[in-house]
């Protein structure tokens, strides 16, 4: 009789069923299983952590190279030319030397292998003379660490490379140099297994034409250069010290100023600006400022590339604002002042002429109409700038004292840089200052003060005062030229006035002057006392030098003209009640230099 099976379906249940559970061997059997599942799983994420180190190892590594290979595309062209330092070579652990056919004396060094590309090189001093380090080429190899916020050191290496520089007997065309970047590094973790080095490199070209590492790096076609500054400045008179009983530290009024640049080589590029008059006031709560906060600019720039227009000109219709800035303790105070008007205009062109008008007017030479670079701008104050100190709380009420005062010119400031064109040559940049200053007062008493005899309300003025400057360089350029037009100043010399004419005498010098004046104000004995604190001069007498020297109309490289404050100095101002001193303030007078300036150099040889 034949046994029947039993269906498996049945067995199992009955296994189910078997309260004597799984045997040694398949519990032995089934740890196994897991085991083994959970080994696999650590070996993968071992394996898959290990990969993700590395990446993130590389990807730093990528990032030093990328910044060493910019580095190199910041450096003048000669720089990659000239290769790297030859004290270098012998030591370097990835160039060989003594292949077949390279020169032996001096040895030819090439990258890698024989088959590798030649080295360049040349005899430098570095780090020892700052000029000769071009970093990343000279020197070419350094470390960066984890200080730098990498996950561990890195070494990099830079090599230049070209085996036909130029044409030759064995080169018939020149080929680009090559920059071979190579970044390093070591961690133990990973061991051999895995690559830890990148490469990166880059070509670098210049083409025929004019290669200078002091103007344009890399070729460009052969131009003259010319830069020239035409700048009347602002002028700044600042009243520092103390007043009884009042919170102050300075004050002081500023003049308006106007500026005009031009530069040209490749693209031409001009900028003018004019400030208008202002104001500044200190004390134990900070800075103040008033009037004009800001200048306005006109910028013109002939580069295609680029987004600035090619003319520009600021607003006739903008005029300066009023300023009154003060501190007072309760009828003492301490008051500076602008007054609102003042007008101007800024005009720069790369071509002026036709539509693009240039200087502004008036008042100013005629358009021009060279379609030639060309910039100008002007400056008129409005109205009187003051310093003013109103003196009523003390013992005696002395009313109120007209420290400083500036008045308005009659006639315009103003500046021009104008490229000049000359036929069969390169031509010059001449650069025009005309500044005009209004009439300066210094040092006047309190109006509730006897005046001693002879006075006339200041202790210095200088009134109708006009220099100008000019400077010219470039072929055809005349000489410079400084020149006190008019000008006069006047000083108290005792019993009453003295003065010199600046256009006769620019070079002055006065000092010891005083008026030391004792009176009666009411009840109270006054003492006030104005004085110069050294010497009151001209800042810097009309200058005008050029490179070469000489008159006439010579090539120029570098000519400048100058002329300094017309009166420049420390005139002390105080006063006593009844022995008491009730102000001490010194006077700073600075009104600024006028300064032409105009630059040539011929363009430089052609080279590849």
């Amino acid at each position: 009789m034949t046994k029947k099976r039993r269906p498996f379906l049945f067995g199992m249940r009955a296994r189910l069923h078997d309260e004597g559970g799984f045997s040694l061997l398949e519990t032995v059997i089934a740890i196994g299983i897991i085991f083994g599942s959970l080994l696999t799983l650590a070996l993968s994420t071992t394996t898959g952590l290990r990969y993700f180190g590395v990446g993130r190892e590389r990807q730093a590594a990528n990032q030093i190279a990328n910044q060493l290979m910019e580095q190199t595309r910041g450096l003048a062209y000669h720089k990659i030319t000239r290769g790297m330092q030859t004290s270098s070579l012998s030591t370097d652990p990835n160039l060989v030397t003594g292949c077949a056919g390279d020169v032996v004396d001096p040895p030819t060094y090439r990258y890698v292998s024989c088959t590798g590309d030649k080295i360049l090189s040349t005899t430098l001093n570095c780090p020892t003379v700052s000029t000769d380090c071009a970093d990343p080429i000279v020197p070419n190899s350094g470390t960066i660490g984890q200080s730098n916020e990498y996950p561990l050191d890195y070494s990099w290496r830079t090599y230049v490379t070209n085996n036909c520089p130029a044409v030759s007997a064995t080169c018939t065309t020149a080929t680009p140099y090559k920059v071979t970047i190579v970044v390093t590094w070591d961690d133990p973790s990973v061991g051999a297994s895995l690559a830890q080095r990148v490469v990166t490199q880059g070509l670098f070209w210049s083409p025929q034409g004019c290669v200078s590492s002091q103007t344009h790096p890399f070729a460009a076609p052969c131009q003259s250069f010319f830069y020239g500054q035409a700048l009347a400045p602002e002028g700044q008179v600042t009243v520092a010290g103390t007043v009884l009983g009042l919170d102050f530290t300075t004050g002081a009024i500023t003049t308006t100023a106007a500026e005009s640049t031009l530069q040209q080589e490749q693209v031409s590029q001009v900028q003018g600006n004019w400030t208008q008059t202002g104001t500044q006031l200190t004390t134990s709560a900070g800075d103040q400022f008033g009037g004009a906060t800001s200048s306005s600019t006109a910028a013109a720039d002939g580069d295609p590339s680029g987004t600035t227009p090619g003319y520009a000109a600021t607003d006739s219709g903008i005029t300066g604002a009023a300023s009154d800035l003060t501190t007072a303790a309760g009828t003492n105070q301490m008051q500076f002042t602008n007054a609102a008007g003042d007008t101007g205009q800024a005009i720069s062109a790369v071509s002026a002429g036709g539509a693009n008008v240039c200087p502004p007017t008036p008042p100013a030479p005629p358009a021009e109409s060279d379609l030639a670079p060309c910039g100008g701008a002007r400056a008129l104050q409005a109205g009187t700038s003051q310093a003013i100190g109103h003196f009523h709380g003390f013992t005696a009420d002395l009313g109120d004292a007209t420290l400083v005062s500036i008045a308005n010119p009659a006639t315009t400031t103003t500046t021009f840089a104008n490229r000049m064109l000359v036929s069969g040559q390169n031509g010059n940049l001449q650069d025009t200052v005309s500044r005009y200053i209004g009439t300066v007062r210094v040092g006047g008493l309190p109006t509730n003060v006897p005046i001693p005899a002879n006075w006339a309300g200041y202790f210095l003025q200088l009134s109708g005062y006009r220099d100008t400057v000019v400077s010219t360089a470039g072929t055809s350029a005349a000489a410079p030229t400084a020149t006190v037009n008019t000008g006069t100043l006047s000083y108290w010399s005792g019993a009453g006035y003295t003065s010199v004419n600046l256009a006769t005498t620019p070079a002055y010098s006065l000092s010891g002057l005083v008026v030391d004046h004792s009176t009666t104000v009411g009840a109270s004995t006054v003492r006030v006392r104005i004085g110069s604190a050294g010497t009151i001069s001209m800042q810097t007498v009309p200058t005008a030098t050029s490179t070469p020297t000489g008159g006439g109309s010579i090539v120029r490289n570098i000519a400048q003209s100058t002329v300094g404050s017309p009166v420049f100095g420390t005139v002390d101002y105080e006063i006593w009640v009844d022995g008491v001193q009730v102000v001490d303030l010194t006077i700073n007078l600075s009104l600024g230099t006028a300064t032409a300036k105009s630059i040539y150099q011929p363009a430089p040889s052609s080279a590849a």
